[in-house]
């Protein structure tokens, strides 16, 4: 029986993030995953440009980089509250000055991250409007995702500080280690006031979630958290169905490939070249929303065995999907990478797991997504680039073991990503922390 539908009364859910709540980028994705079918009603404080599109979440408050400017220079307050009326798409709101961002996002230099961190600092942080927006809302449970910005590890404090109810944090990448490599030292200057903000704030939760068993035992033991799993959840449906394999072979991508991941599809897309030197046996299909400079274009486009394409709706990568033989999750082999994304669980492996296709994983050894497709014996794991041209070529001569892959993707993706599992045991969790806050009134 599903306990969300069994609740008298509705608990009220106060979401503080960074991203804008919209179905089609990364974060609004998760928070839809997380939050579509549990009966509560929701509020957002979002800080960054963009227009909601979710569906679920009403009420918002919303805060960016270009109010804070105008707040140092004289020009107007911080905050922009607005509501959505019968839950519609869309609803006004500052929108992305596109110049502007994606110059930033782009360039996506340490400084830049130290310089927003400035501004938003010196802006006046005595927002009498934010506390309104909180105090009227009055919400039983504030989940608040854990960033790598000083700015919203404050902010979470602050909000946790106007109620009397739990504050809990999704966290999914290292930001409290010193297991990295960077030579900028404004990265590591960031570092040591990143991890002195976590120790100030992780008191504040409740309750942390992570996607990993390694990041759950990190901060279990070095911050004293109550950490739990959660992933992302999908709606497998009945058992798994036969596909016909396509000739050529189709192996999809659909991501970002930033923090190097381009590099591991360019070497695959060099083996496939070699392995289509007769003719196209098997090729790579990439879908991005990064916007790639000409010499990445160049690298992962040479219209016959790996293709670049523009980002495209949830939707239509089903399709896309459902058309292809072998769901691809890559990750860099370069070593400021591998350990920046070390304990990374991106929410692509739970869509590859969903896809129907055979998922193939390739990233180094240590990676928390690639250890967890291996312990559950979930796809073509590969963990160093020489391995990579031997398992494309034993896929090409035996494709039956794609068909054998993708019914071991989908066992597991039933047994550990049932959505209405997932969303029961997320609700069961938060009606519980309520009760214990009600208790100790």
């Amino acid at each position: 029986m599903n306990i969300v539908n069994e609740a008298k009364g509705r608990m009220k859910i106060l979401i503080l993030s960074y991203e804008v709540w919209r179905t089609d980028n990364s974060g609004g994705n998760v928070l839809s995953n997380l939050f579509q079918n549990m009966d509560a009603e929701f509020a957002q404080i979002y800080c960054s440009p963009g227009v909601p599109m979710n569906g679920i979440c009403r009420k918002y408050f919303q805060m960016t980089d270009f109010m804070m400017i105008k707040n140092i220079l004289g020009k107007g307050k911080v905050g922009n509250q607005f509501e959505l009326r019968e839950n519609p798409k869309e609803a006004q709101a500052e929108d992305k000055p596109n110049k502007f961002y994606s110059f930033f996002k782009k360039f996506h230099w340490t400084i830049f991250d130290f310089a927003r961190e400035v501004l938003w600092k010196l802006a006046n942080s005595n927002n009498t409007q934010l506390d309104d927006f909180i105090q009227d809302f009055k919400p039983d449970i504030i989940f608040a995702p854990c960033y790598a910005n000083l700015f919203m590890l404050r902010l979470s404090r602050h909000v946790a500080k106007q109620q009397n109810c739990r504050l809990i944090s999704y966290i999914s990448d290292d930001h409290y280690t010193f297991r990295h490599w960077n030579y900028s030292p404004f990265f590591w200057l960031n570092r040591l006031f990143l991890r002195n903000a976590l120790k100030k704030t992780f008191p504040c939760y409740s309750l942390v979630y992570t996607m990993t068993e390694e990041q759950k035992d990190e901060l279990s033991k070095a911050l004293n958290a109550n950490m739990k799993i959660l992933r992302k959840g999908i709606d497998f449906k009945g058992e798994y169905s036969k596909k016909v394999i396509n000739d050529p072979i189709r192996i999809v991508f659909a991501g970002g490939v930033y923090c190097g991941r381009w590099k591991t599809l360019g070497d695959i897309g060099k083996i496939l070249k070699t392995i289509n030197k007769d003719r196209v046996k098997i090729r790579l299909d990439i879908y991005t929303p990064t916007q790639c400079s000409k010499r990445v274009q160049e690298r992962l486009n040479d219209g016959e065995s790996i293709f670049l394409h523009k980002s495209i709706a949830q939707s239509e990568l089903k399709d896309v999907y459902m058309a292809s033989d072998i769901a691809l999750h890559a990750e860099s082999f370069d070593r400021s990478y591998r350990l920046l994304t070390r304990l990374s669980f991106s929410t692509k492996i739970v869509d590859c797991l969903g896809s129907g296709c055979a998922v193939m994983a390739v990233s180094w050894k240590e990676h928390s997504g690639l250890k967890y497709l291996q312990k559950e014996n979930a796809a073509f794991c590969i963990d160093n680039r020489e391995d990579i041209a031997k398992v494309l070529n034993e896929i090409v001569d035996q494709p039956d073991l794609i068909d054998e892959y993708a019914k071991k993707a989908y066992v597991c993706g039933k047994k550990n990503h049932q959505g209405t599992v997932i969303q029961d045991n997320l609700y069961r969790d938060f009606k519980e922390l309520v009760s214990n806050t009600q208790t100790h009134v």
